[in-house]
């Protein structure tokens, strides 16, 4: 009849398919799941059969927001059945993070391409489905990258407060799981500082047996005599996780260190710091890297 618009069925299944798979493929990866493809296929069948469904009019009440979110929770437990309850939330909010992701870019594309005659001139659907089909491509490959490297990076920051024989400063400390250095005579966490940070805290002594190149004097690192009011103990801190195979940090007990977690803070004085003559960060984002345990004290 004129004026009714036609809706292809098997088109509406197709692409709601393709666009469910690749959205619980990109969750998978954002959340770091096992990835089955059968299953995440099984699971897309279900979300296109209720695009169509709610299509029909005696279907018509199952477009209501509880029922899409229904099918949304159910879509996830078939695509990665069996989950953790932590795992299956992080996987549902990944879910619909590349699904809103996904149709922020349709809108936007559809928004500043409209002027244009040769995107005008191509079919509606094909077009937002490519854009959608990129979107949650670029999410899934290169996503879990970023969230690393950015947010994840950004959420170990925690300010450090460092007090060395009565002169206090501060600096930004990241937590590094990988940081496992403990001073081998006391077994007390390493926290790495860098040098340039340090320095004007450090006894001249300690200061001129420390070269451009990061390299340790030993034969001068035992010779130095304490000056008058100093009373750091160095030590010697193998290593073998920073820039190269195997070296020596040279590090001493600072009187205290206290770490700020949100409205927390925990003080340390049984720490040991490790001077490290390089930059830790490239752009300078961070200065010292925390032992883990010491965020693990302050959540105990």
């Amino acid at each position: 009849m004129p004026g009714n618009t036609a809706v292809y069925v098997d088109m509406l299944f197709l692409i709601n398919f393709v666009m469910d798979f690749v959205v619980l493929w990109a969750a998978a990866r954002l959340a770091q799941l096992r990835i089955s493809y059968w299953r995440l296929g099984l699971a897309a069948t279900l979300g296109s059969l209720y695009s169509v469904l709610v299509l029909l009019p005696a279907f018509k009440s199952m477009s209501r927001m509880e029922i899409k979110f229904i099918v949304s929770l159910g879509m996830v437990v078939i695509a990665y059945y069996p989950l953790p309850w932590k795992k299956f939330g992080q996987a549902v909010l990944y879910f619909y993070l590349v699904a809103f992701t996904m149709g922020g870019a349709v809108l936007g594309f559809m928004y500043f391409s409209s002027s244009s005659s040769l995107i005008s001139n191509l079919p509606l659907h094909y077009l937002w489905l490519a854009v959608a089909l990129v979107t949650a491509a670029v999410l899934g490959k290169y996503g879990i990258a970023y969230i690393k490297k950015n947010l994840l990076q950004d959420l170990l920051k925690v300010p450090v407060e460092i007090c060395i024989q009565g002169k206090t400063f501060k600096v930004t400390g990241l937590v590094d799981t990988g940081n496992q250095l403990v001073d081998p005579l006391t077994r007390k966490p390493v926290v790495i500082v860098e040098y340039a940070v340090l320095k004007p805290y450090l006894p001249l002594e300690l200061q001129n047996i420390i070269d451009a190149d990061g390299e340790v004097d030993l034969a001068r690192l035992t010779e130095i005599v304490p000056s008058e009011g100093s009373n750091l103990s160095l030590r010697l801190i193998p290593f073998t996780t920073i820039g190269k195979r195997h070296g020596m940090l040279v590090g001493f007990r600072p009187d205290k260190i206290t770490v700020f977690i949100g409205d927390q803070q925990l003080s340390k004085t049984d720490v040991v710091i490790g001077i490290y003559n390089r930059r830790l960060s490239p752009q300078g984002s961070y200065r010292a890297l925390l032992h883990p345990d010491l965020i693990q004290a302050a959540a105990n």
